[in-house]
């Protein structure tokens, strides 16, 4: 369906230009840095769906907005991602698509279907055109151990392990390094590259160890407070995130960035969803 949007002053007016009665709509949202103001836009689209007699809305995440933020840190803070939950399913939306959310737990704020797909079989393809000689892959923290070990399982690497009291200030002192990276080409992988301090120190700490070539990889590249320009000026040698972000701006920046296609995957996801076939494949690799 064609949505258009028009803004009367202040105000936003969504009109439906063609009949959606009784057809499945998915709505593919974008994050970006206006999440907070696009946000309405969804809300009002979803409910001018319903009213308009559709049959099923489904909701396409690429990057779910706030899902680091799952649980209320300080007694005056609140978990976003709930509250984001809850915005959703307030206009009766049917079902989510998204993928590597962060913290999967998130999904259980959800009282609606929620499909939780992953990268992986992208960045595995990334890896492989590399061509790198003797590769590690390394997790920046001890929390993305799962993360990187069932990616080096697929793909028959080694991996290793950065535990430091924390690498986010950008200290590198009293690091130990679980895994051998001695003269070898390490690929650093994490599920969202933003601030990237903890991703620059680690390659600054793979390189005081002894590591050859490093790359750095992420499923959702936010890159906020000056992140993409930490990386430029680190000693990492190649970035890929994928286009669950727009990248547009960073590409022009920061020479040694990539991305990595992964309209393919959502594509065969609605597939899947619309055709009431199993998704098993696409969250596993």
């Amino acid at each position: 369906a064609v949505v258009s949007t028009q803004s009367t002053g202040t105000e936003t007016v969504i009109e439906i230009q063609e009949s959606v009665r009784g057809k499945d709509v998915y709505i593919i949202f974008s994050c970006n840095k206006e999440f907070n103001n696009s946000i309405l836009d969804l809300l009002m689209i979803v409910e001018a769906m319903k009213n308009a007699s559709v049959g099923c809305v489904t909701v396409v995440f690429p990057s779910f907005p706030y899902a680091r933020y799952d649980a209320a840190t300080r007694y005056d803070r609140c978990p976003i991602a709930r509250l984001v939950s809850d915005m959703i399913q307030s206009v009766d939306c049917n079902r989510m698509l998204t993928m590597d959310l962060h913290s999967p737990q998130v999904q259980g704020y959800f009282d609606i279907p929620v499909d939780n797909i992953t990268a992986e079989p992208s960045l595995k393809q990334w890896i492989k055109e590399l061509h790198l000689k003797d590769p590690v892959l390394i997790t920046p923290t001890p929390q993305g151990t799962k993360r990187v070990a069932n990616l080096a399982e697929s793909l028959g690497l080694n991996f290793a392990i950065i535990h430091a009291p924390d690498t986010s200030n950008g200290t590198t002192e009293n690091v130990t390094i679980v895994g051998d990276v001695k003269d070898r080409d390490c690929i650093i992988y994490d599920d969202i590259a933003d601030y990237c301090t903890s991703l620059v120190t680690s390659a600054a700490i793979l390189k005081e160890r002894g590591a050859r070539k490093i790359c750095c990889m992420a499923t959702h590249g936010l890159f906020t407070q000056e992140g993409i320009q930490r990386c430029v000026d680190s000693c990492i040698d190649k970035f890929a995130v994928t286009e669950t972000i727009d990248q547009t701006e960073n590409l022009a920046t920061y020479s040694k960035l990539e991305t990595v296609d992964v309209a393919m995957l959502f594509a065969e996801a609605i597939r899947r969803l619309h055709n009431n076939e199993p998704l098993l494949r696409l969250f596993t690799l």
